[in-house]
């Protein structure tokens, strides 16, 4: 849904308690700022206009109720999404950094492995770090 005001940006539900009564208004965060100033409704509930989780319940969850709560929510989930990732920007998986983590444990493990005169774990590692030097190395299974 898209603001009322505005008519360009994705709408938040705000319920607002007035002398007249309740006010519901379907606003971007940017028209309700500068229509009613501040960076919340003043005791309203701010709610995500497709699923309708609140505000509150995802501070209270710590989940939200749908792939639009990420939009409704923007400004009050950043903070959150980089505490617990770090960063704002999905960049994936590192296959090359993964496989080389691995190559390094799987060394370690070989060493134990000696250490200990396990024959049958060292021929299990070193079958398993061939294949990993292999995909290293560009070649496939």
């Amino acid at each position: 849904m898209l603001c009322a005001k505005c008519g360009k940006n994705q709408a938040q539900k705000y319920v607002c308690r007035t002398q007249e009564g309740e006010k519901t208004a379907f606003l971007c965060p940017d028209c309700y700022r500068r229509l009613y100033g501040g960076k919340s409704p003043a005791g309203g509930v701010q709610e995500c206009p497709s699923c309708g989780m609140t505000l509150a319940e995802f501070r209270k969850t710590g989940l939200v109720g749908c792939a639009d709560c990420y939009t409704a929510f923007r400004e009050e989930l950043l903070p959150t999404v980089k505490g617990v990732q770090g960063k704002l920007r999905h960049t994936g998986k590192d296959p090359v950094r993964t496989l080389d983590d691995e190559k390094r444990e799987l060394e370690a493990e070989l060493a134990d492995a000696r250490k200990m005169g396990d024959g049958l774990m060292e021929q299990r590692i070193r079958y398993r770090l061939s294949v990993i030097y292999r995909l290293l190395n560009g070649g496939g299974e």
